[in-house]
């Protein structure tokens, strides 16, 4: 009964692996990318992030905004390192 439910669940496992990767998974990102930042337009935008803020390129989620010509970044809010983690414990940043 045990090596039953052993298999049961190795099944399960295997086919949940594979239905993951056939559905398209994205991220809030990739989205706003895809619709050329249209929610965002008109508005004034804060952005909440750290160095591991990147899209699947590796480029800073920062950079990503600050380049979009109807994004409108006014504002960033980062941990005590800075945003791009380049800053050193007691800095002024």
């Amino acid at each position: 009964m045990k090596k039953i439910s052993i298999l049961l669940l190795a099944f399960c496992l295997v086919s949940g692996l594979s239905y993951g990767q056939k559905i398209g998974i994205k991220t809030v990102l990739e989205v706003l990318k895809e619709q050329n930042f249209k929610i965002l337009e008109g508005k004034r935008v804060g952005l909440l992030t750290n160095p591991t803020g990147v899209d699947n390129q590796m480029k800073l989620v920062i950079d990503i905004l600050h380049e979009a010509p109807n994004v409108n970044l006014v504002t960033l809010f980062a941990p005590e390192h800075g945003v791009r983690g380049d800053g050193h414990a007691g800095d002024q940043i």
